[in-house]
């Protein structure tokens, strides 16, 4: 430092941190000032050029390199998606055997319940499974009605 410089601070008071802290910030934006007055005022043509190619350059380039990003992070998600569904594959009602028959079910009723008239098409397969849950039930009590009889004819009293 400059011998001058050190006897000028001498006489001055000792500031308390919070007053060094500010001396300090105000030092870097008086240094932040005139260095980028000094970079425009001393700037030459050819510094000019690189300047605008440079800025020219973002621009243009930006919304490409932005799409790449948007384009890379959709791809990672969409893998990141399948290695989960191939984790989840084999669900425990598939062990059971219960997507089977429900995907066999549904393709005999001749809908997957997508469209416009969803609603209809599930209250329909609805009445169809209770239409046949129904049959299933009066067959096995017909069944037993007659296990009763031949067991009643054995029983003569």
């Amino acid at each position: 430092m400059d011998p001058l410089m050190e006897d000028s601070n001498a006489d001055a008071p000792s500031l308390n941190l919070l007053g060094q802290a500010a001396a300090k910030l105000l030092e870097y934006g008086n240094n932040a000032s005139n260095n980028l007055q000094d970079t425009f005022t001393k700037m030459t043509i050819h510094g000019w050029l690189r300047l605008t190619v440079i800025v020219g350059g973002y621009l243009l380039l930006r919304p490409y390199v932005l799409k790449h990003g948007v384009k890379t992070a959709v791809s990672k998600m969409e893998d990141d998606e399948e290695r989960e569904r191939a984790k989840a594959a084999l669900t425990p009602n598939e062990l059971r055997g219960a997507k089977q028959q429900l995907e066999e079910h549904l393709e005999d009723d001749g809908g997957d319940g997508t469209g416009a008239d969803w609603g209809q098409k599930a209250r329909v397969r609805q009445r169809i499974m209770l239409k046949e849950m129904l049959e299933a039930e009066e067959q096995r009590r017909m069944e037993e009605e007659e296990d009763d009889r031949d067991i009643a004819e054995f029983l003569e009293d």
